[in-house]
């Protein structure tokens, strides 16, 4: 596929933004794409996520995703896929609100949910991720306009400052709801955010992509425990081993800047 947008590093970030993360653990930017951006990718990014969605269980495509298999990979992705994932405008976001020099893509995923839907559990996507820094952050991009009634994001704010809870804590702390979001949106996430999100109450596909960096540098650890783990390990850390540093073929760096870390600087390692 030829013609498409370059998506530059090109978007500016407030300083307030670097603080609502540090402070409620997500943060959601407006218009980081712009329409015609998300209206050129969309089609292969939608071609692609289906196809993958028929190795899913009936269950699991109810879901909107596989909490226990990675079945999307930068190894077999069309090159338009790969070029949206690995963009460098989301790496420079990533960067910047985690205050690190670099990022490395960790997976991605196709969260499309069907009309009736039924909600997402609550958890931490490190809960997942078999890595030994919690410098880790989820893109949520919308690929069209989502109202509240298809499912959206809601956060226990403040949750990532305890570390690993059961999901059952989410009650305990002030819930957060995205609401609406366009397409070109970003809602963004730190690892130990307990969130969830709604039933898709509609008779439409809520269609979105999660995208999940880490800072460059970080460890693997071991693969034990829940299964989506041992997934990682075996497909995008393949041949990796615990205490090898994460940097595979399956992990590019895709941002790195120059000049001092700005963002998360106070954030426990």
């Amino acid at each position: 596929m030829t013609g498409l947008p370059k998506l530059h590093a090109t978007q500016p970030l407030a300083e307030a933004h670097a603080e609502a993360l540090r402070a409620a653990g997500h943060v959601l930017l407006r218009g980081v794409f712009s329409p015609e951006e998300i209206a050129a990718y969309r089609p292969a990014l939608r071609d692609y996520i289906l196809e993958k969605r028929e190795r899913l269980s009936a269950g699991e495509r109810n879901l909107g995703a596989s909490p226990e298999n990675t079945i999307f990979s930068l190894g077999d992705a069309p090159q338009a896929v790969a070029d949206f994932v690995t963009a460098p405008r989301l790496g420079e976001l990533t960067a910047r609100l985690l205050g690190v020099e670099a990022v490395r893509i960790l997976h991605f995923c196709g969260f499309f949910k069907p009309g009736g839907g039924p909600p997402t559990p609550w958890h931490q996507d490190l809960s997942f991720i078999p890595l030994d820094s919690d410098r880790t952050i989820s893109a949520w991009i919308p690929l069209m306009d989502v109202t509240p009634e298809m499912g959206s994001l809601v956060f226990a704010e403040g949750s990532h400052q305890q570390g690993y809870q059961e999901p059952s804590a989410a009650h305990r702390f002030c819930l957060a709801r995205n609401g609406a979001m366009k397409a070109g949106d970003v809602s963004l996430h730190m690892g130990w955010t307990l969130h969830a999100a709604g039933r898709n109450e509609s008779a439409r596909m809520r269609e979105a992509i999660a995208v999940c960096f880490y800072a460059d540098g970080a460890r693997v650890t071991c693969g034990e425990g829940l299964p989506f783990r041992r997934s990682l390990m075996t497909s995008y850390f393949a041949g990796l081993r615990p205490g090898d540093v994460a940097a595979g073929p399956m992990n590019p760096v895709v941002f790195r800047r120059s000049g001092p870390p700005a963002g998360l600087e106070g954030a426990h390692p």
